[in-house]
């Protein structure tokens, strides 16, 4: 299984990871699936019923306030992935979760209770800049994940919350690709379609 240490550092150094919970799938250049095509997917839960990620570069033409009018927040909503497509979820960075959080890493928790979520957006406690909304996620049976890794369809690298919350949706798969260097920075610019190339 492939992947570097941190993919937005200059420091990158090349080594061994395991597809867990904080890490980062990038899709290879080439992928057949339309669903994960040039995408960067932050990996939230892992266990032996599977594993659950949001992809975190498919913006929406379409705000959180669109499909929640509860909520005082105007964010752009993503498409978290191909799954569950009436449910929504949220990602966000601070130092005082909601209650029912899942910790993903230091600083970035998701989901939680809902009604205590809207309270610290009320409050500011929370800023729209650092919450993230998503209709639907990414998610692999037992063991399917590994194999897709093993088929070179996903290089795994270590998420950090400055990947997930400030670099531009549309460049993001683009700039992980460059920063992993060698082999990766040249394909970071082949077309889409390798037979335009």
């Amino acid at each position: 299984m492939r992947g570097k240490l941190n993919p937005f550092s200059s420091n990158c150094v090349s080594i061994i990871m395991e597809p867990e919970k904080g890490k980062l799938l990038i899709s290879e250049p080439f992928i057949s699936d339309p669903a994960f095509g040039r995408s960067v997917i932050l990996l939230v839960e892992k266990n032996e019923l599977g594993t659950v990620g949001f992809v975190l570069n498919y913006k929406l033409n379409m705000l959180v306030s669109e499909v929640l009018n509860t909520l005082p927040i105007n964010n752009a909503l993503y498409q978290g992935g191909p799954v569950a497509h009436d449910s929504l979820h949220f990602l966000y960075r601070g130092n005082n979760p909601v209650k029912h959080s899942i910790k993903i890493m230091t600083g970035l928790y998701w989901g939680g209770d809902f009604n205590e979520l809207t309270t610290k957006i009320d409050s500011l406690e929370i800023l729209p800049d650092q919450i993230r909304f998503f209709i639907g996620y990414s998610g692999w049976e037992p063991g399917q994940l590994e194999f897709e890794i093993k088929e070179n369809t996903w290089i795994i690298a270590q998420g950090d919350i400055k990947s997930i919350f400030e670099f531009s949706a549309d460049k993001l798969w683009n700039r992980a690709m460059k920063s992993l260097g060698g082999e990766y920075a040249l394909m970071a610019n082949s077309p889409i379609n390798p037979k335009l190339n």
